[in-house]
């Protein structure tokens, strides 16, 4: 037995060489990391595993350290790193992960933000570059003074948590932190040290540097405010020279002084030149300020290159003289020159492409299933969508580098080279922490952060960089001089995890695919904070002005926090009313919410109307809106550590957002402003007659509202490529006339009877929709009116909205063509002007949608109205019984109203008096104006559906009063019985299909409608053993529960054999903890 499992282990082991070493032979690239700057070798052998003939079909590939941000065409190019054939061996010159720069005056150190390693490819070519000598000069050979430099850097601190900056740890007042340094020279010349420092203290401060006890540096360092968006740093640049005691030095030392006790000081990075003389030089690498000739003295068993240009370095011939020019040497020693090991195939397919998609997605490999599940739908849209895997693009664009840049070169080749790239979406959150070094929240995507490390108004992350696509761009200067145009649209959902990308996938499909109908799409809600002398809601005013003046089509409604009554306690000011309408306002849907005004990373206004918390007890909603939010720090989406309100709302299953225009972090009132009016004047503007997408929607509201670093942290949390949902079909209204006369009408006015005709039109053709078979609903409002708000915490301001709904009535469409007729109420503002009437229209077998809108005139008064003195005929259906008595278990039920009246209900709410009305017991009228709806094409009956939650254990007396157009009243009063509602009653349940094969599917109803509740399965062996249990929280459970099923595949260890067994189902209530339980057999045959 033993043996078998012995030759089974060697096969394994032996099969397993084989795929490895196939695959070694057959990839025409692989890549290899370095983290030393240096000289690498390829022996012969390798090539020849390789696949290569000889060593001179070998080449290496690579940057030396970070790719560029300024995006030049050869950066699209793979580049080749010249070698030097010599002895069987074939040597490269290859850079460390960082770059220097070196100048006159000064030394640049530029750490890579990625990794502390870097990687080249290497492959086979049949032609490739070598490097070329250059001999000595002969002349009086005197020695020149070279420098080597080492380098102290500790990636330890991210002040702001934004930003490429890192500084080291921090050095309290009053301490020096010392560092092991040991360095010497025997050259007298002066030593170098150069740096970035950095101090935070509220008070004067003082930095220094230190080699052993001679102080090299010393600087006064300003105070900083103690502000919330105050810069959080002074920095100091090092650039001096010095003379230590005996040539040589052992620890570097950094020193804070401070009367501030809380402040700190840092170092970003610290470099020391050491002179060395160029007639006694050992292996390493040298540097001089500036290009010059220098005196090398011939090396014994050692060779020197010149390197400064990576691409063309040059080999020294010393042996016919020692004078050479150049800036950067290396001496390294053939013998010992280090091979290159530890390659692993590298993928360059990418760079075959020969389709060129409209929409990129960019994805890590382990969210595939969502990304290719979304480019498939977007496919079937008629999107032309590819899924391009991050792996691959380090491969085959950064030389295998994790180098955001090897992303933005990626898009770039394809926005050069297919000519047809209109968005990029990126699947996977991105953190400012490239490195991981505080743990946290996977950086899937990297994203790009701002050189300002240190103003928390100035510092960004932003997609946006991946758009900046045309050559000469990139470089971003963080200034408005540096302000570049997106070239594409931009987007990324920021999950961490297959679960999340799922989720986010499946809510785009479904509002793409199966979107809720109704007149959510066509209304637009303001949300606007109180305070700050209403300039939050003047702002609000503003971009609503806009869309009244250019897209009245679309509704409005006004959240305006100061309209609603606040409550104090203490120091804190709550609105349970703001909170209250925002929830309803997401439960009938709206296409956009607009907000502006105080916010974080968690909250929307300081009385904490949003809190991330409460979409946990927000219900399932079936129309999801895009949310702008104009305000500080809400989409912050690039942290490791937290997830923002913005992540929060696009990962919500079943709710939250469909997408997110937001912000990062804190912004100023005016940025806000400019960029919310740019995206105002883009989000419905009709591009060629059809409706933009997201992405181009995104890249011209940028591209107008430009401000330098100030508004780069607007990102587009949402599918670029999407559209927001809107019906396929317009209806044009044909004509508006007296039934009577048959006279066509300018002017609705109040007691008028008014016929209207209209037409579903087809989009394509122009023509009537004839297959258009369904039903419409219609909407007349009057003039806007004007409200006004409390002046809670500033003046009370004025402003106009759409208050008061004259008619809303239903009825067919027959061959696209539309037949009904209305009546206008007696209660209307008779001033003249343009009222507001909107027709939506659904389709029965084709899902279609229609919609239509018209401004006619409205006022004055009819002189031929009706004759009526009876009041409207009221009945109602309570908790679905016709009749008496009215005895329920539960103190919220459904009541359906029927009303009749010859001359129509009135539903105005010009004069509050005569509304349509429900009261229940003694507590304060419910209007019921919106809830009523005339049907069959006619005014003259209706229905109002309504949730009667006000009910309370015992007696109750529910009354309805109703109104006609002509105002004449009636009254409907019901006693209404409450029993058993004072624990959580399961009252029916069943299971089925029962006997069962496959799965059960289980339905309850219970006594809690609108409550949050748990609600357990538990599945038992007839011994007691539990077979199978599942837990679910139901958010504002419905009545009727009936989405639970046990499928007996779902547990591969635990599947049920044939036979009978037992089920309970538990109800707990999150209100009271009250329960209740019960049984019953299932049979699975």
């Amino acid at each position: 037995m033993i043996s078998q499992c012995h030759k089974l282990l060697f096969s394994f082991l032996f099969s397993l060489l084989l795929i490895v070493e196939s695959a070694f032979g057959q990839n025409s690239f692989f890549k290899f990391k370095i983290a030393d700057e240096g000289v690498y070798k390829i022996t012969s052998i390798q090539a020849q595993k390789l696949g290569a003939n000889s060593l001179n079909e070998i080449a290496v590939y690579g940057y030396p350290g970070m790719l560029p941000q300024l995006l030049q065409s050869e950066n699209l190019d793979l580049q080749e790193v010249p070698g030097w054939e010599k002895d069987g061996n074939l040597y490269f010159y290859l850079s460390s992960p960082n770059k220097y720069e070196f100048t006159e005056y000064r030394t640049e150190y530029h750490p890579n933000q990625y990794a502390d390693s870097i990687s080249f490819l290497i492959g086979t070519s049949p032609k490739t570059k070598r490097i070329s000598t250059i001999a000595g000069q002969s002349g009086t050979s005197v020695p020149s003074i070279l420098y080597q430099w080492n380098w102290l850097k500790e990636d330890e601190n991210n002040i702001l948590n934004s930003g490429r900056a890192w500084y080291s740890r921090a050095v309290a007042p009053g301490i020096t932190r010392g560092y092991a340094f040991p360095l010497q020279t025997n050259s007298t010349a002066d030593w170098k040290v150069v740096g970035k420092l950095m101090g935070r203290s509220s008070t004067k401060a003082k930095i220094s540097v230190a080699v052993d006890d001679l102080t090299i540096y010393e600087s006064s360092i300003d105070g900083i405010p103690s502000t919330t968006y105050g810069i959080k740093g002074q920095e100091a640049s090092v650039n001096e020279s010095f003379s230590p005691s005996g040539n040589k030095i052992d620890r570097l030392r950094i020193s804070f002084q401070a009367s501030d006790p809380n402040g700190a000081g840092y170092f970003e990075y610290l470099g020391i030149g050491v002179p060395l003389s160029s007639d006694s030089l050992k292996e390493g690498v040298y540097y001089l300020s500036k290009p010059a000739s220098i005196s090398i003295s011939p090396l014994t068993s050692l060779s020197a290159w010149e390197v400064s240009d990576f691409f063309s370095p040059k080999a020294l011939d010393l042996s016919s003289g020692s004078i050479i020019s150049g800036q950067k040497f290396i001496v390294f020693n053939m013998e010992e020159t280090k091979e290159i090991s530890r390659m692993k195939p590298a993928t360059l397919g990418l760079r075959s492409q020969s389709s060129w998609p409209d929409l990129v997605i960019i994805a890590p490999r382990m969210l595939s299933n969502s990304a290719e599940k979304l480019s498939l739908h977007k496919i079937g849209m008629g999107i032309h969508s590819e899924v391009f895997y991050l792996e691959d693009i380090y491969d085959a664009f950064g030389y295998g580098n994790n180098d955001l840049n090897a992303i933005r070169n990626f898009v770039a080749w394809h926005y050069h080279q297919g000519a047809k790239l209109q968005n990029l979406l990126i699947l996977g959150k991105g953190t400012f922490d490239y490195k991981g070094k505080l743990g946290g929240r996977p950086n899937l995507v990297p994203i790009y952060t701002s050189r300002n490390s240190l103003n928390p108004l100035t510092t960004f992350s932003s997609d946006d960089y991946f758009s900046l696509l045309e050559y000469g761009q990139g470089e971003w200067e963080e200034s408005r001089e540096g302000d570049e145009t997106m070239q594409i649209g931009v987007g990324r959902l920021p999950v961490i995890n297959a679960q999340e990308a799922n989720v986010v996938v499946d809510k785009i499909i479904d509002y793409e695919s199966n979107p809720k109908a109704g007149d959510w799409k066509k209304t637009v809600t303001f949300f606007a904070d109180d305070g700050d002398n209403n300039i939050h809601l003047r702002d609000s005013e503003s971009h609503a002005a806009f869309l009244n003046i250019n897209h009245k089509e679309y509704k409005q409604e006004k959240l305006y926090l100061d309209r609603f009554e606040q409550k104090k306690t203490g120091e804190r000011q709550s609105s349970p009313q703001t909170k209250s309408a925002l929830e309803e306002t997401l439960d009938r849907g709206t296409l956009l919410l607009n907000y502006i005004g105080h916010g974080n990373e968690t909250t929307l206004t300081a009385e904490e109307v949003f809190l991330t918390s409460d979409i946990n007890n927000w219900a399932d909603q079936d129309q999801l809106a895009l949310w702008m939010t104009a305000t500080c720090e809400f989409g912050r989406h690039d942290s490791p550590f937290l997830r923002s309100a913005a992540e929060e709302l696009l990962i919500a299953q079943n709710k939250g957002a469909i997408g997110l225009l937001t912000t990062g972090r804190p912004v100023f009132s005016s940025v806000n402003f400019s960029l919310n009016e740019a995206f105002i004047e883009e989000v419905f503007r009709l591009e060629n007659g059809l409706a933009q997408d997201l992405g181009t929607i995104f890249r011209n509201t940028k591209n107008k509202s430009q401000n330098g670093a100030l508004n780069r942290n607007f990102s587009l949390l949402a599918d670029p490529s999407m559209k927001l949902a809107a019906p396929e079909f317009q209806i044009e209204f044909t004509s508006f006339k007296n039934p009577k006369t048959k006279n066509p009408l300018d002017t609705l006015s109040a007691l008028q009877e008014v016929e209207f005709e209209a037409e579903v039109k087809n989009p394509s053709t122009g023509g009537i929709a004839s297959n258009f078979e369904g039903s419409y609903t219609i909407e007349l409002h009057d003039k806007p009116a004007p409200s006004k708000t409390l002046g809670d915490e500033s003046s009370t301001v004025e402003f106009k909205e759409e208050k008061t709904l004259l008619f809303r009535g239903t009825g067919e469409i027959a061959s696209g063509q539309i037949k009904g007729k209305m009546i206008i109420p007696k209660n209307i503002d008779l001033e003249f002007g343009e009222g507001r009437i909107r027709i939506l229209g659904e389709s029965q077998e084709q899902a279609w949608e229609a919609f239509g809108f018209d401004s006619p005139l409205v006022g004055g008064t009819s002189s031929n109205f009706p004759e009526d003195t009876e009041g409207p005929v009221i009945t109602a259906i309570f908790g679905g019984k016709e009749s008496a008595p009215f005895t329920f278990p539960s103190t919220i039920i459904s009541m359906e109203a029927s009303f009749t009246d010859s001359s129509g209900v009135n539903i105005s709410g010009f004069l509050p008096s005569e509304n349509l009305t429900i009261q229940i017991n003694q507590n304060d009228k419910i209007q019921l104006n919106k809830y009523f709806v005339a049907e069959n094409s006619t005014y003259t009956s209706g229905k109002a559906n309504f949730r009667l939650t006000e009910l309370k254990e015992g007696k109750n007396l529910v009354t309805i009063r109703a109104w006609d157009n002509l105002g004449n009243e009636n009254v409907l009063s019901q006693e209404i019985i409450v029993k058993g509602s004072n624990r959580l009653r399961i009252l029916n349940h069943k299971t089925y299909p029962n006997p069962t094969q496959i799965e059960s599917h289980f339905e309850l109803e219970h006594n809690r409608p609108g409550e949050n509740l748990i609600l357990t399965l538990a599945v038992y062996q007839t011994d007691g053993k539990i077979l199978f249990s599942k837990g679910e929280r139901l958010v504002k459970a419905n009545a009727l529960i009936g989405d639970l099923s046990w499928f007996f595949l779902q547990s591969q260890t635990k599947y049920p054999a044939k036979g009978t067994y037992i089920y309970k189902l538990t109800l707990q209530s999150e209100f009271d903890n009250s329960t209740d339980s019960v049984s019953g057999l299932i049979v699975i045959q």
